[in-house]
């Protein structure tokens, strides 16, 4: 796969920016590829927050260059024997753990899985709490310098897919979760306008349950709802999104993440 000149790198972490670690991983990657282009995505994932953060993969993986390379590190597990992977979809490649943060990329039949092993281009050295600068990132830098995957490591199939992040048909009824807010408090859901289908006809009469609330109508943005009260609409992306116009729907129904949301 042909990269970009220069190599483009972006990075998706829950290291927050009031410690050394964005600044440890980027010095590795420049180390390795001082050409590199570095992209931060974000670093204020909630700490430990997978599913925000396989959220975040999904949401940038069509907007970038073939051959670009995205660095994620969300990983409660380091320091353990969970899995250093390299994922190729959409013509990009991503460096992950092995701990769902893959999981949306997992659902295509596109998507090739790598396991990264220690190799002649790869040495991973002991690192109990930060692999994301010992192991991901020379992962990264080693992808960059156009090693292929077949190079780092073994293709494999059995992946850790967290299953609650697709919603499911039950009964007549669409069952699905909370699986992102955003900064204003918006809570996307893992609906999506395609599984809706026939439930969008007649946006006056679509209803859905969270918390034990009743949510009815779909509006077609934010401005179109009261303000200060909780509505729903098809997001940007395709989900359907709870929002609040001019505050945190978040707040209002004292929402999280992982929340259950039915529609009738």
């Amino acid at each position: 796969m042909p990269l970009p000149k220069p190599p483009l790198i972006t990075l998706t972490t829950d290291f927050a920016l009031n410690d050394y670690f964005v600044g440890a991983l980027k010095g590795v990657l420049l180390r390795h590829v001082p050409e590199a282009r570095l992209i931060d995505i974000t670093h204020l994932i909630p700490r430990h927050d997978v599913i925000s953060g396989a959220f975040v993969l999904h949401e940038i993986s069509g907007y970038y260059p073939k051959g670009s390379i995205h660095l994620a590190v969300v990983d409660p597990g380091v320091g353990t024997e969970r899995r250093k992977l390299i994922a190729k979809y959409a013509a990009q490649f991503f460096v992950a753990p092995d701990n769902g943060l893959l999981s949306y990329l997992l659902n295509s039949n596109e998507c090739e899985l790598f396991e990264v092993k220690k190799s002649e281009f790869l040495q991973f050295p002991q690192s109990p709490t930060f692999a994301g600068r010992d192991h991901f990132a020379p992962i990264a830098a080693a992808l960059a310098r156009g090693v292929s995957p077949e190079n780092l490591g073994r293709q494999i199939a059995d992946a850790y897919r967290i299953e609650a992040l697709f919603c499911r048909k039950e009964a007549g009824a669409i069952e699905g979760k909370i699986v992102y807010f955003d900064h204003f408090g918006n809570a996307v859901t893992n609906v999506t306008q395609s599984i809706l289908m026939d439930k969008l006809e007649n946006a006056k009469l679509f209803s859905a349950t969270l918390k034990g609330r009743t949510l009815s109508g779909l509006k077609k943005n934010y401005a179109a709802g009261q303000a200060e009260q909780v509505g729903l609409l098809i997001n940007s992306s395709g989900f359907l999104e709870i929002f609040a116009f001019y505050r945190s729907a978040k707040e209002i129904l004292n929402l999280n993440l992982m929340d259950d949301i039915i529609i009738h």
